[in-house]
C-alpha cells in the first residue's frame, strides 16, 4: 500500500471514529439519568424526616393546609436541582446504569434520592400556585409525573415502589390544587397528556418482581425460585392466581421464603396505583 493509500485509510478511520464518538456522546446526552444525577448532587437539606413526611401527606390528603412560609426557603435553595430534574423528564430515555451482576448489592440510592427529589416537587407546585404562578405549577407537576416513572425504569421493586409512591404523591397534589384553582383548558390537556403516557398500569411490575428474584438466585434456590417467579408473574396480571403463589411459597426453603417479597403487599401496591390512576384520570376529563 503507497503512502497516499495509507494516508487515506488513516483519514478514514479518524472520520468514522469521531462519528462514532459523537454519536455515543448523543446518546450519553439523551439519558435523562444522567441528568437526574446532576439534580442529586445540586440538592440542599433536602432530606425530609418522617415526620416532614407525615405533614406533607396531609398536605396532599386535604387534611392540612400547605404553609408557604415553612417551606420558602427550603424551596428556594433546591430550585437548581429541581430545574435540573425538570429538563432531564423531556428526555426520553432514562438508564440508571445499574449493574446487576452484583445481585442483592445492587445500589439503590438513587431511588432513595429520587424519593426525596420528587417530595421536593411536590412542594414547589403548591409553592408556585399559591404564588400565583398556576401555569408553571402544571409544569412542575408534569414534569413530576414523568420524573416519578422514570425512577422505576430498569430497576428493582424497591424502584417502583419508590416510583408509585411519588405518582401517588403527585396524582393528590393535582387533586388538591384542582380544588385550590380550577385548571384551564390547555392546563387540563397538559396533564392529560403526561397522565396518558403512563399507559395502563404506570409501572412494570412484573419486570421489577423479576429483577429482584434474579438477585436471589443461587444453586440450592434456583429450582424454587423458577416457579415462584412463574406464579408471581401469573399472580401480577391476575390477582385470582395468589393462592398458587402462596402454595408455591409454603414448598420453597424457608431461608428463601424469608426474602422473597411479600405477594399480598405486592398486589395491594399494584392495585392501589392504578386505583389512583384511574381516579386522576376521571378527574382530569
Amino acid at each position: 500500500m503507497n503512502t497516499v493509500s495509507i494516508k487515506w485509510v488513516l483519514t478514514i478511520a479518524v472520520i468514522f471514529g469521531s462519528c462514532a464518538f459523537a454519536q455515543q456522546s448523543a446518546r450519553l446526552g439523551d439519558n435523562a439519568a444522567l441528568r437526574y444525577w446532576a439534580a442529586f448532587s445540586e440538592m440542599q437539606d433536602a432530606g425530609i424526616s418522617a415526620q416532614q413526611a407525615k405533614e406533607l401527606n396531609s398536605i396532599l390528603d386535604g387534611t392540612a393546609p400547605y404553609k408557604d412560609l415553612t417551606y420558602k426557603n427550603f424551596i428556594e435553595r433546591n430550585l437548581p436541582a429541581l430545574n435540573v430534574m425538570a429538563r432531564g423528564t423531556a428526555l426520553t430515555n432514562c438508564n440508571w446504569g445499574l449493574d446487576y451482576e452484583l445481585r442483592d448489592q445492587t445500589p439503590v440510592e438513587y431511588a432513595r434520592k429520587s424519593l426525596e427529589l420528587g417530595r421536593l416537587n411536590v412542594l414547589y407546585a403548591f409553592h408556585l400556585s399559591i404564588n400565583g404562578d398556576k401555569d408553571g405549577s402544571v409544569r412542575t407537576l408534569a414534569a413530576g409525573v414523568r420524573f416519578s416513572r422514570d425512577v422505576a425504569a430498569g430497576g428493582s421493586l424497591f424502584a417502583a415502589i419508590v416510583a408509585k409512591d411519588l405518582l401517588a404523591n403527585h396524582f393528590r397534589a393535582i387533586e388538591g390544587l384542582s380544588r385550590l384553582a380550577q385548571f384551564s383548558s390547555p392546563e387540563r390537556v397538559q396533564l392529560q397528556k403526561v397522565v396518558a403516557q403512563l399507559g395502563p398500569f404506570s409501572l412494570d411490575w412484573e419486570a421489577a418482581i423479576n429483577r429482584e428474584l434474579n438477585s436471589l438466585d443461587r444453586p440450592d434456590w434456583h429450582s424454587s425460585l423458577q416457579g415462584i417467579a412463574r406464579n408471581y408473574a401469573a399472580a401480577l396480571n391476575n390477582s385470582s392466581a395468589l393462592p398458587d403463589l402462596e402454595q408455591t411459597l409454603a414448598s420453597a426453603p424457608q431461608d428463601l421464603r424469608d426474602v422473597i417479597p411479600s405477594p399480598k403487599r405486592v398486589l395491594e401496591e399494584k392495585q392501589d396505583l392504578e386505583n389512583q390512576l384511574q381516579r386522576i384520570r376521571l378527574l382530569l376529563k
